[in-house]
């Protein structure tokens, strides 16, 4: 039995009031470019796919190599500072 003969015998099992649901799921997945992707497009998409993540990582780690953390030298006191600043806290 093909896959499509086999669809077809669960389908014709399932009851009506779920068809509104499979025909909604079918209709999702023929309308999907990807379903109608040959294998070598597919591979080609996810190559793009992973080139464009590397791309965007190699990019965030330019920035972290040129823009360092601002952590103060004495970063206590400068959090003491702003904790007194934002609450009103005494020494």
């Amino acid at each position: 039995m093909t896959l499509k003969e086999e669809a077809y015998a669960l389908i014709e099992k399932l009851p009506d009031k779920v068809m509104a649901d499979v025909l909604s799921t079918l209709k999702k997945t023929a309308d999907d470019p990807k379903t109608w992707e040959t294998p070598e497009e597919e591979q080609a998409r996810l190559a793009r796919e992973r080139e464009d993540s590397m791309e965007a990582f190699r990019w965030m780690e330019e920035m972290r190599k040129k823009r360092p953390l601002l952590i103060p030298e004495n970063y206590e006191e400068a959090y003491t500072d702003a904790i007194m600043e934002k609450y009103g806290l005494a020494k």
